[in-house]
């Protein structure tokens, strides 16, 4: 059974704001070994401030948003936050969100087991082509080598 394969749809009723949505696919790729240790929340609020998007938003505000994903998160797991985190997504920024998650995938250089089976179901549910996916993928194992 995959991440997202679960029948049973989110308890929750939140709507995200687009950086809410973008914050939360971030935070479930880095949750999908079971944990999110402080280097990882780190390497993902540095990687956010750097964004457009979030650029008029102060890493406090940003840390608000990360705690309320969290709790998300911890009710719902990484499929029902994913599920609800696409909802709010524009298509535009579908594919920029799966190159961010596999950039955290490969922040260690490796992609695990449990990171792998996220992205690809990731690509699927964020409705990224394999062409569009293999491209990013390339492009960041290049970006993750040094």
């Amino acid at each position: 059974m995959g991440w997202f394969s679960s029948s049973q749809a989110p308890t929750s009723s939140d709507t995200f704001s687009t950086q809410e949505a973008f914050l939360g696919i971030a935070l479930a790729t880095s949750a999908a070994d079971g944990n999110i240790d402080e280097s990882e929340v780190k390497g993902i609020l540095a990687y956010l401030l750097q964004m457009k998007m979030f650029s008029n938003m102060s890493e406090k505000e940003i840390k608000v948003i990360f705690q309320k994903l969290v709790t998300i998160l911890e009710n719902e797991g990484v499929g029902g936050l994913v599920t609800l985190a696409k909802t709010s997504l524009p298509n535009d920024l579908r594919e920029t969100a799966f190159a961010c998650a596999v950039d955290i995938s490969l922040a260690d250089g490796v992609i695990e087991d449990s990171e792998k089976a996220l992205l690809e179901e990731l690509q699927q549910v964020l409705e990224v082509s394999d062409e569009v996916g293999a491209k990013i993928l390339d492009v960041m194992v290049i970006k993750n080598r040094g």
